[in-house]
């Protein structure tokens, strides 16, 4: 059984004191120079911030893997956002032959804002790549999930606070009722 298992937290708190007492003797390590500036770039960059969703932005928008990575890496330039609604972007875009007759795209959505209330004439498809929203009857989703509304259901989300909603969509025609017609 090991130390820390028993009844008697006396062993694993002699553990930790172990741990910290080594801590504390060995010498301190210095990083590299260009070891601050090389994480603070990785983790900035949209090719690694999105990285874990190329397989399945491919998949969805029915193109190369490659072709997902510079899509995804091109969310990071503001010249490919078209504003269609105060707080609301789009990125239009062209999928493969699994996606003819669809709408596809990227959508950022301001922290906090709402996306108006509107009706899915076909099947939609997406996939939050950064933030999340909450629907209208209360359902939260989140950066990872993957959402699925068939023909015919309608809704309203709203961004949650912190950080912008981005999701890929694939929808096979939207309306939004109150909404003027756009030209």
């Amino acid at each position: 059984m090991p130390l820390w298992a028993g009844e008697d937290d006396e062993p694993a708190a002699a553990v930790a004191e172990a741990f910290t007492a080594l801590s504390l003797a060995l010498p301190p390590a210095s990083p590299r120079s260009d070891a601050r500036a090389r994480l603070l770039a990785a983790v900035a960059a949209p090719e690694a911030r999105f990285a874990p969703f190329v397989a399945r932005l491919a998949r969805l928008v029915d193109v190369a893997h490659e072709r997902a990575r510079e899509l995804l890496a091109s969310l990071a330039r503001a010249d490919v956002w078209q504003t269609v609604l105060p707080d609301v972007e789009l990125v239009h875009l062209s999928g493969g032959p699994a996606t003819a007759g669809a709408d596809v795209g990227f959508v950022r959505i301001a922290a906090g804002a709402t996306f108006p209330h509107h009706r899915h004439l076909g099947d939609e498809r997406c996939l939050i790549l950064q933030g999340g929203f909450v629907e209208d009857d209360g359902t939260v989703t989140r950066a990872g999930a993957s959402t699925y509304r068939p023909a015919g259901t309608a809704h309203t989300l709203t961004a949650l606070p912190g950080e912008d909603l981005v999701y890929a969509v694939v929808v096979f025609g939207v309306e939004f009722p109150g909404l003027p017609p756009r030209p």
